[in-house]
């Protein structure tokens, strides 16, 4: 079976390699949520033709080509648009082998929640956009983004995920609410159990966030349960930049799990549950 999907971004870093890499894991993320395996690639670029530099459109596209080749992925060539403000993505067709595939709509009540990255990517751009941070102090979210999903791929085929997304521009509450809804149930999350990165929640505290955060926040408010401090929340909605898989699986495979994930080396977090009640509560513990 085939799958294909189609995703782009602005720059999240000064660096055009590390922007074109980070860029083309992401759109690869798609295709490694439904377990699929990425083939091929289109890429989509947008960009001023007076005002981008010509290097720096090469090294972008050679961050590109180079975490393509990491996943064994071909381009096979693409399309550019004069844009005042850059873009960078892939179109990407990808394979489901035996005809097998995961979607947002499997979960069912009494499954563990897993997540495989850490969340607050898009505060920690944010603060480097605007000087709070610099390029040095976000290296290990950087060395995130750039990380392929294919291993946490193969882990939740493994496991027999009952369903799966890859948690991006929704942020963890959006992307979890979309599996909840399509699943026809609710989920129950804990806060000290999900992974962020460091100074993130401070951050936020401090009102340095993307308003993207905050219409996530609108978008999941009449489906959330929650007497968390709004800073919290607001993290838990950060618009997430080539971020983890987000799935369920059985919790009788709660050991397996963490097994595998250290033989596969895949960082993995249970954070919840999911529940009958078609609402997700966010506590503390």
């Amino acid at each position: 079976m085939f799958v294909h999907t189609v995703d782009f971004i602005t720059p999240v870093v000064n660096d055009p390699y590390i922007w074109g890499a980070v860029s083309t894991a992401n759109s690869l993320s798609d295709v490694y949520a439904m377990g699929g395996e990425p083939l091929n690639a289109l890429a989509i670029v947008c960009f001023n033709n007076c005002d981008m530099d010509l290097d720096m459109f090469r090294d972008l596209m050679r961050g590109a080509l180079d975490k393509l080749r990491e996943a064994g992925t071909v381009l096979l060539g693409g399309h550019t648009v004069d844009d005042k403000e850059p873009k960078f993505g892939l179109a990407v067709t990808g394979v489901c082998k035996d005809g097998k595939f995961v979607t947002q709509k499997g979960a069912k009540p009494g499954e563990l929640i897993v997540l495989t990255k850490p969340v607050g990517t898009g505060v920690l751009i944010k603060a480097l956009k605007e000087g709070h941070l610099t390029q040095k102090d976000i290296e290990d979210a950087i060395s995130n983004m750039l990380t392929l999903n294919d291993r946490a791929s193969r882990l939740m085929r493994e496991l027999d995920a009952g369903a799966c997304t890859d948690v991006t521009g929704f942020g963890l509450l959006g992307h979890l609410w979309n599996i909840c809804r399509n699943s026809g149930a609710g989920a129950r999350i804990f806060w000290n159990r999900i992974p962020v990165y460091s100074n993130a929640l401070k951050l936020v505290s401090k009102g340095i966030y993307p308003k993207g955060a905050k219409e996530n926040l609108s978008f999941i408010s009449p489906h959330l349960e929650t007497d968390l401090e709004e800073s919290k929340v607001i993290l838990a909605c950060d618009p997430v930049t080539s971020g983890g898989l987000l799935f369920t699986v059985d919790p009788s495979r709660e050991d397996h799990l963490q097994r595998l994930a250290e033989d596969m080396n895949v960082e993995v977090s249970v954070i919840g549950e999911t529940i009958h009640e078609k609402k997700i509560h966010l506590t503390e513990e």
